[in-house]
């Protein structure tokens, strides 16, 4: 039986927020910790709420495509459709740590990558070829959740599942996520969070839209194959109208 111990990791008000396996507690580098942002002691962790704080959070990032050609204004000779593109939490190439640790945009690292290959993306979805977009890059968690920052390298899923849950839950970023679902509207909802959180992010699509889209994440190295794949889902939610619990049913047989 393999046996994994955990310490853990704690908010400012001693609130438990995930686990640190001692292993990954063991690749901190005590002479790189940033003070302003963390306590690391032998059996507990703590993340300051400065950690938080605006300059730390990757904002969301509206652009124009049309095939590869990126511009930040609508073109008269052109029709635009609306993107939502769904990532989970930004990646670490996504801050600057020269620079007082600060955000950049969403992608930053492969940004190429997928201009390169996205209007192939939209023509799988639409076939239409001449149609350019409107996309936005959207990080429902918007600050570091693989905690790179502390760790200068990469942790188990798990453990970046259980920050990323903080955020979703106690921080209330669900709800961030779903009041900008409410008063912004997309032609095409596209979520490309990794296998973890996929999950969780369309559960609260679901609630909002009628049609949703699932792809690998752009960092997959499915998006730069000769041959492209995008592991290309077309879901569709049910809305009330479907429900067996609307008032147009009689609930005494359940």
């Amino acid at each position: 039986m393999n046996i994994i111990k955990t310490i853990p990791l704690y908010n400012r008000k001693g609130q438990r927020i995930a686990s640190i396996t001692e292993q990954e507690a063991s690749y901190i580098d005590e002479s790189k910790i940033d003070e302003r942002f963390f306590i690391v002691e032998n059996d507990f962790i703590v993340v300051k709420s400065k950690f938080f704080r605006q300059e730390h959070l990757v904002k969301n990032w509206t652009f124009c495509i049309h095939k590869q050609q990126v511009h930040f204004k609508r073109k008269e000779n052109l029709t635009y459709k609306k993107v939502l593109f769904v990532l989970e939490s930004p990646h670490h190439n996504e801050f600057d740590y020269d620079d007082g640790f600060k955000s950049t945009r969403p992608l930053i690292g492969s940004f190429e990558a997928f201009k390169g290959t996205f209007y192939k993306l939209m023509e799988e979805i639409t076939n239409d070829e001449s149609m350019a977009y409107e996309v936005t890059l959207y990080n429902p968690i918007p600050f570091q959740s693989s905690l790179h920052y502390l760790f200068r390298r990469n942790i188990k899923e798990q453990t970046k599942f259980g920050f990323w849950l903080y955020g979703w839950w106690d921080l209330k970023y669900h709800k961030e996520f779903e009041e900008f679902l409410g008063y912004r509207k997309f032609d095409y909802y596209i979520n490309s969070s990794t296998r973890t959180y996929k999950t969780l992010v369309s559960q609260k699509l679901s609630k909002l839209v009628s049609t949703e889209y699932q792809v690998y994440h752009p960092n997959s190295s499915n998006w730069r194959r000769k041959e492209v794949r995008f592991g290309l889902k077309k879901i569709i939610h049910l809305n009330d109208t479907h429900s067996l619990f609307n008032e147009n049913v009689d609930n005494s047989i359940f």
